[in-house]
């Protein structure tokens, strides 16, 4: 028998645990990015940064954060100040979003007249995280060209096929 509270809960709360699902995308794109970057960088020859820990952080073999992500950027490449301000605002808000944003405004999903302004909020962070992914996207296309000779638009496009594709199936 299903727990009428668990039920409710679930559709009263869709669309904040929505966006908040959404918002954990970005942040695993956003933090996927910087890895790449530092490989694909590492695949050009920077200073220090070596293929195979790269290689290995992308894959997911060692471990590093989002901020430690970012720490290696700074060390081994010269980033402009517009990039500083940018990965410092997106890792504040992909902490935020990640490790307490839900927590802290638990009392907030009881007041059903809450959830609109958490929607908001979420899609504000989650906006600041895209911003930055935004500025990083430009190296990211033109090394990934120039290294693979592959653009990857090409990908993106098959996977929005497949997806379009795949879910009209259902």
């Amino acid at each position: 028998m299903p727990d009428l509270f668990d039920e409710r809960k679930k559709q009263v709360l869709a669309p904040v645990f929505f966006e908040a699902g959404a918002a954990l995308y970005d942040c695993q794109s956003f933090e996927y990015g910087i890895a790449y970057l530092l490989y694909l960088f590492s695949r050009l020859g920077a200073t220090g940064l070596d293929p195979a820990h790269c290689g290995a952080i992308l894959d997911g073999e060692e471990k590093k954060t989002a901020g430690q992500l970012a720490q290696l950027l700074r060390k081994h490449l010269r980033i402009s100040e517009g990039l500083e301000e940018g990965l410092g605002n997106a890792l504040r808000a992909r902490n935020h979003l990640v490790h307490r944003f839900l927590i802290e405004n638990v009392e907030r999903m009881l007041e059903v007249r809450e959830h609109d302004a958490l929607v908001k909020e979420i899609r504000g962070l989650r906006s600041t995280v895209r911003q930055c992914q935004k500025q990083l996207d430009p190296f990211v296309r033109a090394l990934a060209q120039s290294l693979d000779g592959a653009p990857l638009d090409m990908w993106a496009i098959d996977a929005k096929e497949k997806f379009l594709r795949d879910s009209r199936e259902h």
